[in-house]
């Protein structure tokens, strides 16, 4: 027997542990499956004592390290996220998070046939990166599951459940409306009567996002009306509450109240589900504060504040947090590894310890900032791309006789300033670190010089206007530099000596310098040659 069908075989069987350990026990006697018989008895001690308990978290960690001992891969998989389950379930988003990285790792070395009900696993792991706020690897690893699970099943409709959940999450409401109205139809087909009403609920909050409160609340109301029925009474709580927030926002106050009430009459009976318990406080505290009434107000201030300390470790956003933050850490280390090994023996403690000082700090910077990041970067490259632009229109102007070439060097001359200028202006800015790091702009800069070829098209055409100030430079003053006999040409184009430097590369200073030198060194002929021309 393998162990998927193994698996299918699993029974609830309350608090009756003996009745669970008996239907077991075939599997303890196999050496192969004594790990599939720990995981499955801590899933069973799980449901008999409905809470996080000793029992449970022992036969799970058995499970796993029987698992690391077989060297089988796929069944160590399933041990870890057997108990990442469990884990999710009371909410211990910090505890699971190593598993998962393990999982993850594990799982880029695994082809999709190999792994134990792939859709299931790739299914959890993206709920978990939903709750993380991880919305597109969630949706990443939930695309793999759908491929994977079997069409019109009540695994597939809640793999595109929550699709639709992540499409929402990241404001792609056509997306959204699409998997979460098939997951509806689905779910009708199927006769999955809660998964149904699930999707309608979540179908509302793609209808209040785009303002339409009426859908929003009918579908709520349709919602909670059949998990009632089929007594869920966890989507009866989340749906009350979802229907008491747009009460609330369309002045429905005592319709808001009587939503909270139902779904608080269930959120106190889980420790799981503390979370909500505090999301209708304060939404209580907020109707009691338009209201301008005190009644039980302070009673729901206490409560409000010893919920916050409890989550602090398990539910509420410190724990996600965290669990992310030991997420980014861990990918930051793994670069170290790479790294580590390179270094002495001697060296390795003192590395580790630095680096890891080093990754904790601009792991925290890096999530501060890295909003600030992109939209810098953004207008950098937008600013980049512009200036480019204006070079690309300069370049394709036709400059096929002497007053197109003086009109197109101008117009050069004009982009080299604002492009200076821009450069100075980022060199003051917080964009700095861009242009050092990536040098477009200089590099811009860079492309604008004159090149070899470019100057001959000048002087052709010069030559075809001005052939005898031409003539007689080059026949009479064949002493003069190149670079001297370029100063003369623009100089004779009536360009300023701020001009002149930019085009042949050099500073304003160093212009007026070449004009004296050249005074000295031709003495009587430069008084020849600009006397008769300017």
């Amino acid at each position: 027997m393998d162990i998927e069908s193994i698996l299918l075989q699993e029974k609830n069987f309350g608090t009756d542990t003996t009745a669970l350990k008996n239907y077991l026990s075939p599997l303890s006697k196999i050496t192969r499956y004594q790990s599939i018989y720990d995981g499955l008895l801590a899933n069973g001690y799980s449901n008999c004592y409905n809470a996080r308990n000793k029992t449970s978290e022992r036969y799970y960690l058995t499970s796993i390290e029987k698992t690391k001992a077989s060297h089988h891969l796929p069944l160590e998989i399933w041990a870890k996220l057997n108990y990442i389950n469990y884990l999710y379930f009371y909410r211990d988003y910090i505890k699971l998070t190593p598993f998962l990285l393990e999982i993850m790792e594990n799982l880029e070395s695994l082809e999709a046939e190999d792994i134990i009900n792939p859709d299931e696993t790739y299914k959890r792991i993206g709920w978990i990166l939903h709750t993380f706020g991880d919305y597109n690897k969630s949706l990443h690893y939930l695309k793999i599951a759908e491929k994977q699970a079997v069409k019109n099943t009540p695994e597939y409709a809640s793999i595109i459940n929550s699709i639709g959940l992540n499409y929402l999450y990241i404001r792609d409401y056509k997306m959204a409306s699409y998997y979460l109205n098939e997951t509806a139809t689905l779910s009708k087909q199927i006769h999955d009567d809660v998964r149904y009403a699930k999707a309608l609920g979540d179908l509302a909050m793609v209808s209040q996002q785009k303002g339409d409160f009426a859908t929003a609340i009918s579908f709520l109301k349709k919602d909670i009306q059949i998990s009632e029925q089929y007594k869920s009474d966890q989507n009866t709580m989340y749906a009350s509450i979802l229907l008491a927030e747009l009460f609330f926002k369309n002045n429905r106050i005592n319709e808001a109240f009587d939503s909270l009430d139902k779904a608080e009459k269930i959120a106190v009976t889980k420790s799981y589900f503390k979370k909500s318990e505090l999301q209708i406080i304060k939404l209580k505290l907020q109707i009691l504060k338009l209201q301008n009434s005190t009644v039980n107000e302070l009673n729901l201030r206490r409560r409000m504040v010893a919920i916050e300390e409890s989550l602090q470790n398990e539910d509420g956003d410190t724990a996600i947090n965290q669990a992310n933050w030991i997420i980014e850490k861990n990918n930051y280390q793994q670069r170290i590894e790479e790294e580590k090994n390179k270094y002495e023996k001697t060296l390795k403690k003192f590395y580790i310890i630095v680096i890891t000082m080093l990754s904790s700090i601009l792991l925290l910077v890096f999530v501060y900032f890295i909003k600030k990041f992109k939209d810098r970067k953004l207008q950098y490259e937008e600013k980049v791309k512009d200036l480019e632009s204006e070079k690309v229109k300069l370049e394709h102007k036709v400059h096929d006789n002497l007053e197109s070439q003086i009109e197109y060097l101008k117009e050069k001359n004009v982009q080299i300033k604002n492009l200076k200028k821009e450069i100075e202006n980022i060199e003051k800015s917080s964009f700095y670190y861009l242009e050092k790091r990536k040098g477009k702009l200089g590099a811009l800069l860079q492309s604008y010089l004159m090149t070899d070829k470019e100057w001959i098209a000048f002087e052709k055409e010069f030559q075809k206007e001005c052939s005898k100030f031409y003539h007689l430079l080059n026949q009479e003053f064949p002493e003069i530099s190149e670079s001297n006999k370029r100063l003369l040409l623009l100089q004779k184009l009536d360009f300023s000596n701020n001009e002149i430097a930019e085009l042949i590369e050099i500073t304003n200073e160093d212009v007026k310098e070449s004009k004296e030198k050249l005074k000295e060194i031709l003495g009587d002929k430069y008084k020849v040659l600009f006397g008769r021309f300017y």
